[in-house]
């Protein structure tokens, strides 16, 4: 049974995409790398980080600066960004039922308190921030301590393969959100407890795993 929810900010319950394409190309002559076109946007989600890296010519190296530069910028913006439609009403739901719900993301914790503040967003028990892009196993394993969670008490909720990859290696149960930064087939590749397409779905994943 699931006691403890856990989301990733970006993508998964806020539509950040276009965000984060514009900082990313914002940075690009800084950085000396490509600037992502529309018409490479589809294909540039069926490849993982390090290869979309490689296929816009911009060495891993260079991305733990850019990352502070774009969260920096971000925060600027962040209060224009919208909800994911329907997860309002999941958050109520998963409350009402006595879950604890928390957000654990690589991005600033004060950008993310910005964007609940400006919309009203009062659900969560706790916002959890880890500062490698790549460590989010070990940045879970922390939270679990700290919380007191066990693996099979906690559902994580993300939009990337990191993120399934993160939780498979300490076998979190993982959800797969579709409507995020990533594509469904790069998902799957990555065998996720679950894929969902839409919110409502989350509220089912509970109730099952309840009866």
């Amino acid at each position: 049974m699931f006691k403890t929810v856990i989301f990733d900010f970006d993508g998964t319950l806020v539509y950040s995409r276009s965000l984060a394409i514009q900082l990313f190309n914002d940075f690009a002559d800084k950085y000396g790398y490509k600037k992502i076109r529309d018409d490479e946007v589809q294909y540039l989600s069926t490849l993982s980080i390090p290869n979309r890296l490689k296929a816009l010519k911009c060495p891993m190296y260079k991305l733990p600066m850019l990352l502070i530069d774009m969260k920096k910028k971000y925060k600027r913006d962040v209060v224009t960004l919208g909800c994911v439609d329907g997860i309002r009403e999941v958050l109520r739901d998963l409350k009402k039922h006595g879950l604890t719900i928390g957000i654990l993301s690589s991005n600033y914790e004060e950008n993310i308190k910005s964007f609940l503040d400006s919309n009203k967003i009062d659900n969560f028990d706790f916002v959890y921030t880890a500062s490698n892009i790549f460590g989010k196993d070990k940045a879970i394993l922390r939270l679990m301590k700290e919380k007191g969670i066990t693996p099979s008490e906690m559902l994580y909720i993300g939009d990337e393969l990191r993120d399934i990859e993160a939780c498979n290696k300490i076998h979190v149960p993982c959800a797969a959100v579709t409507w995020g930064f990533e594509a469904e087939e790069l998902l799957i590749s990555a065998n996720p407890q679950y894929i969902i397409h839409e919110p409502v779905q989350i509220c089912n994943i509970i109730k099952e795993c309840s009866t």
